[in-house]
């Protein structure tokens, strides 16, 4: 049977299921690897946000990664600062522009010494704001996701970055930036990407994901002719629930649609196992 990967989840120990329990319905369902990614530290009711709340965040979710691979399914852990949160300081706790980049800068650091010692096993959430939002902030943002870039060619680490969603111009804009660096390609990650995107990126030799929902499962395994894998960016929120989707039903419906495709059955193979094992480098 045909084992199923999820790109990009969240879990929250805190308010929702945690990540052993997630990992337990997922590997009844067929799936065999997830990346887990964290969330900001107000999720976790880590309040206000600073330099202690995000190393507190970071290593929380460091926790449940371990808990997550006691159901026996690889998993790999990052970590990073979400380009909402840029706002998010700014608006609600009154910090200036450049002292929300400073603060992310010491958290990617603090990101990177955990990779070093084996902790975690990427960056991400790191990108620009997908909404309406000043110049300044989006430009705090782009220098957050430079440098994660930068840690990922020095690390040779997985980025999954959340951006908008223009097509030819939001790969664009990443390839400038990676191509400057000297960036691994296949280690840049289009998070939660639109079939543009997808296309533009696989045409410059980057991977991306896309939401697990039944009707984008089936377009793109029937359309889509690119380098890509299935995401359920699951929240694990009770306010909030089944969004963006569940990763054992995501699992299932992969499953059933392979059923109903089984011409398919080697690009889904690619799609579930080899394009997971390039990005993170695995077995």
């Amino acid at each position: 049977m045909l084992q199923v990967a999820d790109a990009h989840l969240h879990s929250n120990p805190i308010r929702g299921f945690g990540a052993k329990v997630i990992a337990e319905k997922f590997k009844q369902a067929g799936g065999w690897f997830m990346a887990l990614v964290s969330l900001s530290p107000t999720a976790y009711n880590l309040e206000p946000p600073s330099l202690e709340s995000y190393i507190k965040a970071i290593d929380l979710h460091i926790l449940e990664c371990r808990r997550a691979r006691e159901s026996k399914i690889k998993v790999m852990c990052i970590s990073g600062f979400h380009p909402a949160d840029v706002d998010k300081l700014i608006d609600y706790y009154g910090l200036k522009p450049l002292e929300v980049l400073n603060l992310a800068y010491r958290v990617i650091d603090e990101i990177a010494s955990r990779v070093k010692k084996g902790l975690l096993d990427g960056i991400g959430e790191v990108g620009r704001q997908h909404y309406k939002t000043s110049s300044v902030r989006i430009l705090v943002s782009e220098y957050i996701l430079e440098k994660a870039i930068a840690l990922s060619r020095d690390l040779n680490i997985p980025v999954h970055m959340h951006l908008e969603q223009e097509g030819e111009a939001t790969v664009h804009l990443v390839d400038i930036v990676a191509s400057r660096l000297g960036a691994y390609k296949h280690k840049l990650l289009f998070h939660h990407a639109d079939p543009k995107v997808i296309v533009e990126a696989s045409k410059r030799g980057y991977p991306s994901s896309i939401a697990g929902i039944p009707k984008l499962i089936e377009y793109a395994i029937t359309n889509l002719n690119a380098i890509f894998m299935f995401e359920s960016d699951y929240l694990d929120d009770p306010k909030r629930p089944g969004v963006v989707a569940y990763p054992w039903v995501m699992a299932e419906n992969i499953i059933r649609i392979a059923r109903e495709h089984l011409e398919l059955e080697e690009k889904l193979y690619k799609i579930n196992v080899d394009n997971i094992i390039k990005l993170y480098g695995i077995e």
